[in-house]
């Protein structure tokens, strides 16, 4: 996936930066010291308020929609600043954007195990959205600054994975730290963690000399352009709206409709995650084979999208009309596999698709994607505190399956000259 705000460097300027690096120079040490524990700690971060949501709800006395209110913080920050996160890192350099970012979301969750009503959580969870807004750019950039082309993709695979697997700690990580502590400790620890991780990315910040990266001069305009910027991206924030359902209200559906303590909660939430990041690797791995067996691009990719995002919300559609919780599980598990599927595609088609046009639609689809995550499960929580009953949240995902499965169906490669 390529960076809205970075470009390869010039081949003799990474020669130079290779022959003459120090520790902080050395791309491995960097992926291993700073790359892989940074993202790795924030998508634990991302996935402790969703977790321990039920725990809270029940410490303040709130509502659903109330607790929801402060998950959707997270989100709203996180999704509006994508937007300036570029521009952030060509001002400051990513080394200094990373340190930075680190410093105020390390901040951001200490002060969250201080919060003692609902419109504090909300404060610090919308600062924490704000501080880890740059931290996936700041990561492409560093890669492509630090790293060959022929590593490139192989290391982005790598962050995805370490992403993902954050995810799939934190859930019972959190949890236990919950039990044995508290759900306040829990924060402080993060916090705390956050604050010896900023550290060392301000040692690689002031010791690491900044590649340059040349700026892209490529025409802006482009046949289709705009069309793209509309299926990719409006397929995008259907396909996040439906999985917003694992990412933001699954620990709530299981603890409030079937009442399941929260180590299971923890754990049938750790495997929808590990679910989803399985799906990804063999969807692109099958993506791949199509096109090296002589499908052309759109082929291979967009179909396989369309599958997961119309398989996915079909699944997940029918398990939240169960009433029990042994039905209802293994459903939402395929769901999980199909919506995987989906986002390798979509992402598959913003890289090949995008053309001139390709930072445009990779800047524009991450932002709907977040934003998506905010507003749709949202929705879903009040109008379940409204009514009573999941059948209007459930009508929410069917719309936005088939909505996203109309908008990959239009989906063209653009023009080559």
């Amino acid at each position: 996936m390529q960076s809205p705000d970075a470009f390869p460097p010039a081949r003799h300027d990474l020669d130079h930066d290779l022959r003459t690096r120090g520790y902080w120079n050395s791309p491995w040490c960097i992926l291993g010291l700073v790359l892989l524990p940074a993202t790795f700690l924030m998508a634990i971060d991302k996935q402790a308020m969703v977790v321990m949501a039920p725990q809270i709800q029940n410490s303040l006395g709130c509502s659903l929609g109330q607790i929801s209110n402060v998950i959707s913080a997270y989100s709203f920050t996180y999704a509006l600043c994508q937007i300036p996160a570029g521009w952030v890192c060509r001002q400051l350099g990513a080394a200094r954007t990373y340190a930075l970012a680190c410093l105020f979301w390390s901040v951001a969750l200490l002060s969250t195990a201080f919060a003692t009503t609902i419109a504090e959580l909300i404060l610090c969870r919308a600062l924490l959205g704000i501080g880890q807004a740059p931290d996936w750019t700041a990561a492409l950039i560093t890669v492509q600054q630090r790293f060959s082309s022929i590593h490139r993709s192989s290391v982005i695979a790598i962050l995805l994975a370490a992403l993902s697997l954050g995810a799939v700690v934190g859930a019972p990580l959190s949890v236990f730290l919950m039990t044995s502590l508290s759900w306040r400790l829990c924060f402080a620890i993060y916090g705390t963690v956050g604050i010896l991780l900023f550290g060392i990315l301000l040692a690689y910040s002031r010791k690491a000399a900044e590649p340059s990266v040349p700026q892209n001069r490529a025409s802006m305009t482009e046949p289709f352009a705009l069309s793209r910027l509309f299926s990719i991206g409006g397929a995008y924030f259907c396909l996040m709206g439906v999985e917003g359902f694992f990412l933001a209200l699954f620990p709530l559906y299981l603890r409030n409709t079937f009442h399941l303590n929260m180590s299971h909660v923890a754990w049938y939430v750790s495997a929808s995650y590990l679910v989803i990041l399985l799906s990804k690797l063999l969807g692109g791995v099958a993506s791949d084979m199509l096109l090296r067996a002589g499908f052309s691009q759109w082929r291979a990719r967009v179909p396989l999208g369309i599958a997961g995002l119309g398989g996915g919300t079909a699944f997940l559609a029918v398990a939240l009309m169960m009433s029990s919780g042994t039905a209802m599980l293994p459903l939402a598990l395929i769901a999980a596999a199909f919506l995987g599927l989906g986002q390798i595609s979509i992402w598959s088609c913003v890289q090949e698709f995008g053309g001139a046009s390709t930072a445009q639609v990779s800047s524009w689809t991450q932002f709907l994607g977040n934003l998506s995550v905010a507003v749709v499960p949202l929705a879903m929580s009040w109008s379940v505190t409204l009514l009573g009953d999941w059948w209007l949240a459930d009508g929410m995902l069917v719309f936005l399956g088939l909505a996203g499965v109309g908008a990959l169906a239009c989906v063209r490669a653009p023009i080559r000259a």
